[in-house]
C-alpha cells in the first residue's frame, strides 16, 4: 500500500469512526458511570473485538482474490452499494440510545473490558461493513497482507481514539442525542452515503 492510497484510506475511515455507534455509546454511559479513566477499557474491548472482525473479514479477501480476481470486483462494487444501502436504512430510521451497562457504583477493567468486546463483537453489522469498505482500497497485484497490517490497526486506532473523545464529552453528547434522537442517525447515514461516493470515485479512477 502506497502512502497515497494510506492517506486516502484515512480520510475515508475518519468519516465513519468519528460518527457514534453502539460501541461509542457504551463508552459515555461508561464514562458518566466510571469516570473516563475506566472507560480505556471499555475501549480496548471494543478494538479487540474489531480487530478480530477485520481478521475474519481479511481472511475472506485473501481466499477471493486468490481464486478470482473478478469474484474480488463484484465484492468490491458490491461493497459501494452496500454501503449506500445502510445509509439510506439508518437515515430513515430512529437509533436506540439505550445501551447496556454495568450495574453498581464501580467496575472492575476485566468488566469494562468484556463490555466493550461483547457489544463490538455482537453487532453482525460490523463484519459486512468491513467487508464492504476494506476492497475499496486494497490492490489484488500486490500483497494482501502487507496492505492490511496497515489498514487494520489504522482503524482500529481511530476507533479507539473516537470512543474516548466521545468519553470526555459525554454528559453533554448523551443529553444532546436524547433531545435529537433522529440526528445520529441522520449524521451516521450521511458519513456512510459520503463514504460510498469518495470509494465509488476511487474505485473508478483507479
Amino acid at each position: 500500500m502506497t502512502f497515497e492510497n494510506w492517506l486516502t484510506f484515512v480520510a475515508a475511515s475518519l468519516v465513519l469512526t468519528m460518527t457514534p455507534g453502539p460501541s461509542v455509546l457504551l463508552g459515555m454511559v461508561h464514562s458518566l458511570n466510571f469516570g473516563t479513566r475506566k472507560t480505556l477499557f471499555t475501549a480496548l474491548g471494543d478494538i479487540s473485538a474489531n480487530l478480530i472482525q477485520m481478521l475474519l473479514v481479511a481472511l475472506g479477501l485473501g481466499v477471493v482474490i486468490a481464486n478470482s480476481e473478478f469474484a474480488f470486483q463484484v465484492i468490491k462494487w458490491g461493497g459501494v452499494l452496500v454501503l449506500v444501502y445502510m445509509s439510506l436504512r439508518l437515515w430513515r430510521s430512529t437509533p436506540e440510545l439505550e445501551v447496556a451497562s454495568l450495574e453498581g457504583s464501580d467496575a472492575h477493567p476485566a468488566r469494562l473490558f468484556a463490555s466493550g468486546f461483547l457489544v463490538a463483537i455482537g453487532n453482525p453489522k460490523a463484519l459486512v461493513f468491513f467487508t464492504a469498505f476494506f476492497p475499496q482500497f486494497l490492490d489484488p497485484s500486490t500483497n494482501l497482507a502487507k496492505q492490511l497490517l496497515a489498514m487494520c490497526p489504522t482503524m482500529a486506532a481511530l476507533d479507539f481514539s473516537f470512543v474516548m473523545l466521545y468519553a470526555v464529552g459525554a454528559k453533554g453528547l448523551l443529553g444532546f442525542l436524547h433531545s435529537h434522537p433522529k440526528l445520529l442517525n441522520r449524521v451516521s447515514g450521511a458519513a456512510l452515503m459520503s463514504a460510498a461516493g469518495f470509494m465509488g470515485l476511487v474505485a473508478r479512477s483507479q
